[in-house]
């Protein structure tokens, strides 16, 4: 009789234009050869066998069939997207897409309805919402994102470019990104929180935020409840970043993405008070975080050439006895 098991293991990781060749990522210049492309596929398949994840949440996924193609040979039985890229000129793919793999059932996988939002407002890329379930835990929901990036949004075509002009543009262009982030993160907790009134499910949210998660446009994951009133009623919903559930405050947190020598952490993984070892409602207790970044910190250009420009964050969890 086998062992049940009570430590479970989710990541997240930014797997930077994964697209298979002959295809090219936003340029038509842009294609592997074999041998990156195998290059890149080997990496990845290093990663995920040095953190072992039972859940594992992707961004910037442009191939997703070979994906799933890679990871059901490493024993991800289940796998799903609600997306898929655009694609000009027959190879040439734009909008990459989120995914999740899991070693155990995928019960659904759907996109995330904005509510609240402004007229015609889209996602940058689609969230995917799954409901996967877990040993021990049971049904658990699982939020994949990927927030727009800090990149400019386009406006309109300047008859003035003068560089002062130019950028005032840029600048009314990060600022709207910064809107777009905040509603994307505004429709994600409506939905997180209608859920959890439907289901009380314990859930995480895992991706690249492209912002610090204490940055404004983050403000309503980060609420414990109404404004001046007592949290404690909604602890049932609140989000907590794991890294501060794990981690002694004296720890430096190692950053996930460089510009540079700038470093800056842009990948998360929120946990509800399910996670929080002190709740009342705790159903698992953190046993671990990493950022794996060797490739990003002191890479080996043979093996880490092809690999991301993010780090993988993964967090272990042991599971309490029902």
């Amino acid at each position: 009789m086998s062992e049940p098991v009570t430590t479970l293991t989710f990541a997240t990781m930014n797997l930077f234009n994964y697209v298979e060749p002959p295809n090219a990522f936003y340029d038509f210049g842009n294609i592997y050869t074999q041998v990156q492309w195998q290059k890149k596929c080997d990496w990845l398949e290093r990663q995920l066998k040095q953190v072992n994840a039972d859940v594992v949440g992707f961004q910037e996924v442009f191939s997703p069939k070979a994906l799933q193609a890679q990871l059901r040979r490493l024993g991800y039985a289940y796998f799903a997207t609600v997306d898929g890229p655009h694609i000009a000129d027959d190879y040439i793919y734009t909008h990459p897409v989120v995914a999740i793999a899991s070693r155990y059932p995928i019960e659904s996988a759907t996109r995330i309805q904005p509510v609240l939002s402004p007229d015609r407002f889209t996602f940058s890329r689609e969230p995917l919402h799954a409901v996967i379930t877990l040993p021990v835990i049971g049904h658990t929901d699982v939020y994949i994102v990927h927030f727009k990036s800090q990149r400019p949004m386009e406006g309109e075509l300047l008859s003035d470019t003068t560089s002062e002009c130019v950028w005032r543009q840029e600048l009314a262009g990060r600022w709207q990104s910064s809107i777009q982030r905040g509603w994307e993160a505004h429709c994600l907790h409506q939905s997180l929180v209608t859920t959890k009134q439907q289901s009380q499910r314990p859930c995480l949210v895992m991706g690249d935020f492209n912002a610090d998660y204490h940055s404004g446009e983050f403000a309503a994951l980060r609420s414990n409840g109404p404004y001046r009133q007592d949290p404690q009623p909604y602890a049932r919903y609140h989000l907590h970043d794991a890294w501060h559930l794990f981690s002694d405050q004296e720890v430096t947190r190692p950053f996930t993405h460089y510009a540079g020598p700038q470093g800056s952490v842009l990948d998360y993984i929120l946990v509800s008070d399910e996670f929080r070892s002190s709740s009342s409602f705790c159903l698992a207790d953190i046993l671990r975080y990493q950022v794996i970044d060797k490739h990003l910190v002191n890479p080996d250009y043979a093996i880490d050439g092809d690999s991301s420009d993010h780090a993988l964050v993964a967090l272990s969890v042991t599971c309490r006895a029902g």
